[in-house]
């Protein structure tokens, strides 16, 4: 198996082989003109009707799966990211998760309030082989959400790097990508604790917890890098 190969595998999150998966990739990409075009569709779709709402969290890895998010069509940014992997992959077109933190200035205050900062951790979005390259793509918020806040949504032309923009409308300070932590094949949950609870404390320990030693709780300390 080749690199790229690794990053078209349905994984434990990524189940891009599942049945709801297949069936929307293969709809939504229908008389494409290659992968670009396939990517663009499919980042749209993800982007706008996949509706981002960052208080859909859970301790519950099986609400991390791709086709779990696909029944939902909401989720903040870490689902919408798997989603768009495990439907690029089912179109064959390589993809990964980039890990990062970022700085949100247009951050709620009631969000800022139950985080402590208005550092996002894990910032979770796409890395896509498109024409012989890797591209970045965030498909985290949904236009509507951008039409409320004065920010620029997030366009994709499945040849340049799609990044959420470092100021709104106004040219006031929107996101900061404060550190990269590299990328991978499936959700690297180990790395996404150790880091946050190094970013967060306790309030990230909360996060995983789950009452006495269960699978749930096993599943999430035994995770892999990808």
């Amino acid at each position: 198996m080749n690199e790229l190969d690794l990053y078209l595998q349905p994984t434990k999150w990524i189940d891009c082989d599942h049945p709801l998966i297949i069936k929307q990739a293969v709809d939504l990409t229908r008389g494409c003109n290659g992968d670009s075009d396939k990517a663009v569709r499919l980042f749209y779709y993800v982007r706008d009707k996949c509706h981002y709402n960052m208080y859909d969290l859970s301790d519950h890895p099986d609400d991390y799966r791709s086709s779990k998010i696909m029944e939902k069509r909401q989720g903040w940014c870490m689902p919408k990211a798997i989603l768009l992997t495990s439907l690029c992959r089912a179109a064959g077109i390589p993809s990964r998760l980039i890990l990062a933190s970022i700085r949100n200035h247009k951050s709620p205050p009631e969000a800022v309030k139950m985080m402590g900062s208005n550092i996002f951790f894990p910032h979770v979005y796409n890395h896509i082989y498109l024409n012989q390259s890797w591209v970045k793509a965030a498909p985290t918020f949904d236009y509507d959400i951008c039409q409320r806040i004065g920010a620029a949504a997030v366009e994709f032309d499945g040849v340049n790097n799609a990044i959420l923009p470092r100021q709104d409308l106004c040219g006031g300070l929107y996101i900061e990508y404060l550190e990269e932590f590299g990328w991978f094949d499936d959700v690297p949950w180990k790395i996404i604790r150790d880091i946050g609870y190094k970013i967060y404390g306790e309030g990230m320990r909360e996060w995983f917890k789950s009452g006495d030693k269960t699978d749930r709780q096993e599943n999430m300390e035994n995770m892999r890098p990808g």
